[in-house]
């Protein structure tokens, strides 16, 4: 992630505002406590700090004013694909208009990315859709990696499209789909729940089907969505081991 290596306590600090802002704690137009504030709120330096509030100004998140402090910006404003600001409103469960969100992005872009893939995958190409279907298929459904094979499979769609801007979609849909992903499979895990969907859209692009593919995807993210907002619920559960309040 951006400035982890470089600058981590830059990072750090900025990830524990970054979280703040995008749960509502910090709101937009509120001003942020100076940088003596948060420094010691956060044990790191002024540096660090200042850093850290470049990090999210450049997020959208932030913007800093002279005489007035650092302000959240309004919502609209932040960079919503920027893979942390993903992460960080995520948080350990998305909450449902989240989910809806997310799905009615994939609904306008990937169903379309694998038609055109349908048209213009060849070669190597092709062979990759085919080698991340073939990894999904040889994972443990319940383990990170069937997880990651499985938006592998999706990136390479993308990649598939043969369109520069699709495919530019790739790391924010990689980001947020890695949680909806282990989400939908507290619902549905075994692997053959959703293996044969995926099978239906590479099969579709393998005999240059577009409408085929288009059809395929559309029917994978309508029970995606299903299988997310039931594995939400799961979440939501209270353990056994945790006491009824």
């Amino acid at each position: 992630m951006a400035g982890i290596s470089a600058r981590p306590l830059a990072y750090s600090a900025a990830e524990r505002i970054g979280r703040r802002i995008v749960t509502g704690d910090f709101r937009p137009g509120s001003v942020l406590p100076n940088l003596n504030q948060l420094a010691q709120e956060f044990s790191v330096s002024r540096l660090s700090v200042r850093e850290a509030i470049k990090l999210l100004s450049g997020k959208g998140l932030v913007d800093s004013r002279p005489r007035r402090g650092t302000v959240v910006r309004p919502r609209h404003e932040w960079s919503r694909l920027d893979p942390d600001v993903l992460i960080w409103q995520l948080g350990n469960i998305p909450n449902a208009g989240f989910v809806r969100s997310l799905f009615e992005a994939r609904r306008i872009i990937e169903p379309e990315a694998a038609a055109l893939a349908a048209e213009r995958a060849h070669g190597e190409v092709l062979a990759e859709i085919e080698r991340a279907l073939s990894w999904m298929a040889n994972t443990d459904p319940t383990s990170p990696e069937s997880i990651t094979a499985d938006v592998a499979l999706h990136q390479a769609i993308l990649a598939g499209s043969g369109n520069e801007f699709l495919a530019a979609f790739a790391p924010a849909i990689a980001t947020s789909l890695t949680a909806a992903f282990s989400i939908q499979r507290d619902a549905r895990p075994p692997l053959s729940a959703f293996l044969p969907d995926h099978a239906a859209i590479v099969e579709a692009i393998k005999r240059g089907d577009k409408e085929g593919a288009r059809a395929a995807f559309l029917k994978l993210l309508r029970q995606a969505e299903s299988d997310a907002v039931n594995g939400l619920k799961v979440r939501r559960q209270p353990s056994k081991a945790e006491p009824q309040q």
